[in-house]
């Protein structure tokens, strides 16, 4: 009987071998792919936080700013905080909306330290301002000299 010679005879020995080959092949990629997965996770991740610094960063910006248009009068603003609802020093108002603009979560806060460096209670002054949010997990923190 001539053989089929498209269709050579399989080995007992090798019936089943592609299934075990498919079979770990799926497991190979499986693994992979979770891989990426994790890598994709966490860049979206490090999205969400890296936007957050930006906002803070922005934030910060917008209170230096309004410490320099108060010029020497930037001292009396030692101590004043800003939640998105409002502030305790009505100069810091645009501070406010800012921080309402950039979607910051209710217990999102900005502080202000503003000392004289002149030891005195003149400017010009060294000002911090610290902005904090996810209930002070995170925080970004901006030095300058205002009122000179």
């Amino acid at each position: 009987m001539p053989r089929n010679r498209a269709f050579p005879c399989i080995r007992s020995s090798e019936r089943g071998f592609s299934l075990i080959e498919a079979m770990v092949a799926l497991a190979i990629f499986a693994i992979g792919s979770l891989g990426i997965l994790s890598l994709f996770l966490g860049s979206f991740s490090s999205s969400a936080e890296n936007q957050n610094l930006t906002s803070g960063y922005e934030i910060a910006q917008s209170a230096i700013g309004v410490l320099r248009a108060n010029g020497s009068n930037a001292l009396a603003m030692n101590g004043a905080t800003v939640t998105p609802s409002g502030a305790s020093n009505v100069a810091l108002a645009p501070v406010a909306s800012v921080m309402s603009a950039y979607g910051m979560a209710p217990q999102a806060q900005v502080s202000l330290t503003v000392s004289s460096l002149l030891g005195s209670q003149q400017c010009p002054c060294s000002a911090t301002v610290s902005v904090s949010w996810g209930g002070g997990a995170q925080t970004y923190q901006s030095q300058t000299v205002v009122g000179y």
